[in-house]
């Protein structure tokens, strides 16, 4: 099966057919004028580049998906620490978040670099004389999921943020900002589109498709019913949404969980719905060396994310947690994390990094990895549809507690004596929480744990033992002060 990978050449895009929010020298020296987008619009080949250059803008190279920005700066999780010696790497680990903090600012601008591509191609695609109707739907539909995960994670990162469009992009420095609730109607509105117009599969697998439009809506539904909206009618149009992509039948639990973290299943394994790939070869991919990024120094790696010690100690024995971290490292001295330089358990989920490096061997053979970023799997499918469903139906149904025994049963390497399965006759509120907990550990470093602690109002209660400093306002990160410099009516976050 063929992969949609995504080539540097197409980066371009970026520059063709949308402004860039960002600083002031990439406004001056990017000007949108280059490639006029009614000269650019016209083809099927246009319209696969541009869908492209939205994902080139969000994977590959080291300010995005690719590498660590998400995970430094997802970090006030407690499955998440980093290089102590490092102040720009641990400052969101240890609620010291500054307003200049360059992963950030990374993040901030390629998540809009991505949404700036997506208004050229969905404010064009009617026009295109040349395309099919049916090819039509496709594009605007990838456009409008891409644009939605886009506002997604600007939204649950930052708050409230500019809300880009293809009419207002060129007076980007004058749209201030808007509510957390005017970001979800249009992330609702584009992944409504987008679930009905996409085909439930692509013979390349790096596309967004049906079911990734719809558990998407279903993690933003519920987003939606925690923090800050705290709207619990949500919490049924998440189950529903959940219990359609279950229905398909077109995704399943993988049956060995560490296969999933190997780059050679990356594109046949049934469980990812939704992920970023990358590839190296023809001279162009755009490459993760995210496998070097989170080796331990003793290997050759960069010891940029770690773990903490108290969540590798409190994280359930099995075959799930022997492939989530690295114990014994790949050198001469057979080095364990205890004995090691920095004294943190190591991540060995993204060590796979193909031609790069094995996932077993120490010293990689370089930075140009195969690696890839997992946003939605089966596994949130069957965790959604639990949680969402105890919360709206007062209870845990049986079908609600199969879904969450599915995923503990595959964490134990369908083990009962490891990791047993729930019992009926749990009360809401316990079970919830043992969702919750589930979540933790089977989605650890994946940077879902950190919007968990936020939508559950958890942050402060996860933290405080460890970091007295923690405070109720660092649910939100500072917003990148040069983008509070450069837009006007952006406001900073409270606290910072």
């Amino acid at each position: 099966m063929k992969r949609f990978i995504v080539y540097t050449r197409y980066s371009l895009v970026l520059f063709m057919v949308g402004c860039i929010i960002g600083c002031t020298d990439v406004l001056e020296e990017n000007p949108v004028s280059v490639v006029a987008p009614s000269n650019f619009y016209k083809t099927d080949s246009d319209f696969e580049a541009a869908i492209n250059g939205s994902l080139r803008a969000l994977f590959g190279g080291y300010g995005n998906f690719s590498n660590v920005p998400p995970h430094i700066i997802s970090a006030g999780a407690e499955d998440t620490s980093s290089r102590a010696a490092a102040p720009s790497l641990n400052e969101f680990d240890t609620f010291q978040p500054t307003v200049n903090n360059n992963f950030a600012r990374n993040m901030w601008i390629a998540l809009y670099n991505s949404i700036n591509v997506c208004n050229s191609l969905i404010a064009n695609i009617d026009g295109a004389t040349e395309v099919s109707d049916t090819n039509k739907r496709s594009y605007e539909g990838q456009a409008r999921y891409i644009r939605a995960l886009s506002y997604f994670y600007l939204t649950r990162w930052w708050g409230e943020v500019p809300i880009i469009t293809f009419e207002n992009q060129l007076d980007a420095a004058n749209v201030g900002q808007s509510s957390v609730a005017a970001i979800y109607e249009v992330i609702v509105d584009d992944l409504t589109y987008a679930e009905s117009n996409l085909p439930l599969t692509f013979e390349d697998r790096g596309r967004p498709t049906k079911g990734a439009a719809q558990i998407m809506l279903a993690e933003v539904y519920l987003n939606m019913a925690g923090w800050p909206l705290k709207d619990s009618s949500k919490y049924t149009l998440a189950r529903d949404m959940a219990k359609k992509v279950i229905d398909s039948g077109i995704y399943s639990l993988e049956d060995e969980f560490l296969d999933l973290w190997l780059v050679a299943n990356k594109t046949t394994n049934t469980e990812f719905i939704f992920a970023f790939y990358g590839s190296p070869f023809n001279g162009a991919g755009a490459t993760s060396p995210v496998h070097q990024s989170m080796r331990p120094g003793e290997e050759g790696g960069f010891n940029t994310v770690l773990s903490e010690a108290r969540f590798f100690y409190s994280f359930p024995e099995g075959p799930r947690k022997d492939a989530t971290f690295w114990t014994v490292f790949a050198d001469e001295a057979n080095t364990t994390w205890e004995e090691s330089a920095q004294g943190k358990p190591v991540i060995a989920k993204y060590r796979d990094g193909g031609v790069a490096a094995s996932r077993d061997q120490g010293l990689v053979n370089g930075s140009a990895g195969e690696g890839f970023f997992v946003v939605n799997r089966y596994a949130e499918a069957l965790l959604i549809y639990a949680e969402a469903s105890n919360m709206a139906e007062g209870m845990p149904s049986q079908d609600a507690l199969d879904a969450l025994n599915m995923v503990r049963r595959r964490a134990s390497g369908y083990d009962q004596s490891v990791y047993p399965d729930l019992l009926p006759g749990m009360a809401q509120q316990a079970f919830d929480e043992a969702v919750i907990n589930e979540r933790k550990w089977e989605f650890a470093f994946e940077v879902k744990r950190w919007f968990d602690l936020v939508r559950k109002e958890m942050v402060v209660s996860a933290n405080i033992d460890l970091y007295p400093n923690v405070k109720e306002h660092n649910r939100l990160l500072p917003k990148p002060q040069t983008e509070v410099d450069l837009i006007n009516g952006l406001e900073q976050n409270e606290g910072y």
